[in-house]
């Protein structure tokens, strides 16, 4: 059986795909699970810091909580394929609700210690690349390939919306109810993750599971994305312009905290730490909320074909608004770059998923969305520890540093990506 398809007289509109078979719920469990995730990343360091008055176990934390997934994630897409992916979202859902919520009991309890805390963190890690890779599976095995643009659109633009949402409620949960209500939430969202996956219907038949043996299944996923030049070139460009990402994290408040401290006398440094805090806050979020409009804009616009010129432009205009717009000194000049910024964000992103998905072969949708989704972040950490060092020693140099990294991104773009899918690529053949 396969997805029913939107209508398809004349162009599809969000609200024809928003309204056919399966996507509110895909939808539902992407969002629910999305926010559960990024809303532990922040709750989990107010937690320690709360349960365990220490700063450096909150980083901890953090750790425990991310590498175990990183180091498994190729393992993971083979399970995705093997296991199904339905089933194995649902899993990690429902895993990631019962140890959340054993936390809160434990607490309760009082048997809670922060190696029993880092263990059950890890233990989440370890399945969560089985909805990291596999919700980006799922789109394409229950959405019809006409509404592949759109439908990551929505996707994108709701989780550009939960990236701003995430840590506001996590803070104002944490505030008003406390420390094990506030991860009781966190585990019912992952629940309702769970529940909404029940609701899907139909879709297109699972692929063949491959070779039984999971470790070798893993390494010919990595093996497939390494022939397959449209993932190697996205692969490439993407984690170079992650990198860039990463520097702006640290950049834009480091910037901000410079460019009011002016001309501000030393004692009123508190209160321009605390605004410097606030306006970042604020820019980021704008930045959030123009992501999300970003990629709805782009779902109207990007369709197969034009995928990768999308994705050049939109990476070109990002290396300007790095550079020189947003370090210009003015808080003003870089709220309007960090805002175009997150706008391109959802052009290169839309065109992303659809050219992966558009050129993969089904049966390795698995093994290779969460092998690439490893590497495509892989940039991440390496622009941030980049962009800490640069920002110390000169703003300018440091913004001039991620827009040289945002052109040799575009450069990936064109000249690694293939214009058109080779006869051999969908299938992985050697070519």
């Amino acid at each position: 059986m396969t997805a029913r398809s939107p209508a398809t007289d004349g162009p599809l509109t969000y609200r024809a795909v928003l309204t056919s078979r399966n996507v509110p719920q895909l939808l539902l469990a992407a969002s629910a699970s999305r926010l559960a995730g990024t809303m532990l990343l922040y709750v989990i360091v107010l937690y320690v810091i709360d349960e365990f008055d220490s700063a450096s176990l909150a980083g901890l934390s953090g750790l425990f909580l991310s590498l175990p997934g990183v180091v498994v994630s190729p393992l993971a897409g083979a399970v995705l394929d093997r296991m199904g992916t339905v089933r194995a979202v649902a899993f990690d859902m429902v895993c990631g609700a019962m140890l959340i919520a054993a936390v809160a009991v434990l607490s309760w309890a009082g048997a809670l210690t922060a190696p029993l805390l880092f263990a059950i963190l890890a233990l989440c890690s370890l399945t969560s690349p089985l909805s990291t890779g596999g919700i980006r599976t799922l789109f394409p095995r229950f959405v019809p390939e006409s509404a592949y643009d759109k439908a990551n659109a929505l996707d994108l633009s709701t989780f550009s919306v939960i990236d701003v949402a995430a840590p506001l409620a996590a803070g104002v949960l944490f505030a008003l109810i406390g420390p094990n209500p506030t991860m009781l939430c966190v585990a019912g969202a992952f629940a309702l993750a769970a529940l909404s996956l029940g609701l899907l219907r139909g879709g297109s038949p699972a692929p063949p599971a491959g070779d039984p043996r999971l470790l070798r299944s893993a390494v010919e996923g990595i093996g497939y994305l390494l022939r397959n030049a449209t993932l190697r070139g996205l692969a490439v460009a993407y984690s170079i312009y992650q990198v860039a990402s990463g520097m702006l994290v640290i950049i834009a408040p480091v910037a901000v905290l410079a460019w009011l401290d002016e001309g501000v006398a030393a004692s009123a440094s508190a209160s321009v730490s605390a605004s410097a805090d606030r306006y970042t806050g604020v820019m980021w979020a704008v930045a959030g909320l123009f992501g999300a409009l970003g990629a709805l804009v782009a779902g109207k616009l990007i369709h197969a074909g034009v995928e990768r010129r999308y994705m050049l432009g939109a990476t070109l205009i990002t290396a300007v608004a790095i550079f020189p717009l947003s370090a210009l000194g003015s808080l003003v000049t870089l709220g309007i770059g960090l805002a175009v910024v997150g706008l391109m964000e959802g052009s290169i992103n839309v065109s992303l998923l659809s050219l992966r998905q558009r050129r993969t072969d089904p049966g390795w949708l698995g093994r290779v969305m969460t092998v690439s989704i490893s590497v495509n972040l892989s940039g991440f950490p390496i622009g941030t520890a980049l962009g800490g060092y640069l920002a110390s020693r000169s703003l300018t140099a440091a913004f001039a540093v991620a827009m040289a990294v945002t052109l040799l991104s575009a450069v990936c773009v064109r000249v690694l990506i293939p214009a058109s899918a080779g006869s051999q690529e969908r299938s992985g053949e050697p070519g």
